[in-house]
């Protein structure tokens, strides 16, 4: 019985596996299926000028959170191994501090420098975009709008 169980489990992660990436290639540096571009009516220009923008922070933000992970590793290795360094312990911690709040100022030096390529109108609408991640609740309600989204282009 364990053994079906683990078969199948083992079929079903290794279905969805090879179904996911498919979606994504086709969907990689597109960002006009995102709400907010179409609310901002860019011109082609900009919209290039958005995804080179997006494209950078998301390579930083890579970079960061692996380097957020290796420490991770790094921690749990040290106490699964029952070696815990005081020192190295509260050094890879604040590390990982420092790092979380580069993500957050790279996330808006990102909104700052899509603002840059903006025209007046279309700032007004991308100052509402950031003041609606700010409020969690507003953020849910955005998120919950790209899943539909994503979801009504999948069935097309």
């Amino acid at each position: 019985m364990k053994k079906s169980v683990f078969i199948f489990v083992l079929f079903a992660l290794s279905v969805s596996l090879i179904a996911q990436p498919a979606g994504r290639i086709k969907r990689m540096g597109d960002f006009s299926s995102r709400p907010i571009i179409a609310k901002l009516n860019l011109t082609p220009e900009q919209e290039k000028q958005f995804n080179d923008i997006t494209l950078e922070h998301q390579k930083r933000a890579i970079d960061l959170k692996a380097q957020i992970e290796k420490n991770r590793l790094e921690i749990k290795k040290m106490v699964s191994d029952n070696k815990i360094d005081e020192k190295k312990l509260v050094d890879l911690t604040d590390a990982n501090s420092k790092l979380q709040a580069d993500m957050k100022s790279s996330a808006v030096k990102r909104w700052i420098s899509i603002n840059k390529i903006l025209n007046e109108e279309q700032k007004a609408t991308w100052s509402k975009h950031l003041g609606m991640m700010d409020q969690p609740g507003k953020m849910k309600g955005m998120i919950k709008e790209r899943i539909k989204e994503r979801v009504k282009n999948r069935m097309r």
